[in-house]
């Protein structure tokens, strides 16, 4: 998949940052540079303001939760794992999975 990499990143700095912000007493600043010199490629602008604007964190619910995009990729993968390995064909053994 074309930018897969620097999709993942994108959510890996976000996730990182909400888990930050909520547990972190450092100014918002300091954990967006923080959080991007570990996750990010080009680091942001100094005039970058995103943080103040990423509803998802501050009122959208997921309030240090965030991570659970990833997460749930994670599962879904992990659960399609499991059909794959009965054989995608096997219609009897793809039905007792489901039970």
């Amino acid at each position: 998949k074309y930018m897969a990499g620097s999709q993942m990143l994108r959510q890996l700095y976000f996730s990182a940052m909400d888990m930050e912000f909520h547990t972190s007493s450092d100014p918002w600043k300091t954990i967006m540079d923080r959080v991007a010199a570990e996750y990010t490629v080009l680091q942001p602008l100094p005039e970058d303001m995103f943080p103040c604007s990423f509803m998802h964190v501050w009122g959208g619910g997921y309030a240090a939760g965030y991570y659970s995009y990833k997460w749930a990729e994670v599962l879904a993968v992990d659960a399609f794992g499991a059909f794959e390995e009965a054989g995608l064909e096997n219609r009897d053994k793809l039905a007792e999975i489901g039970k």
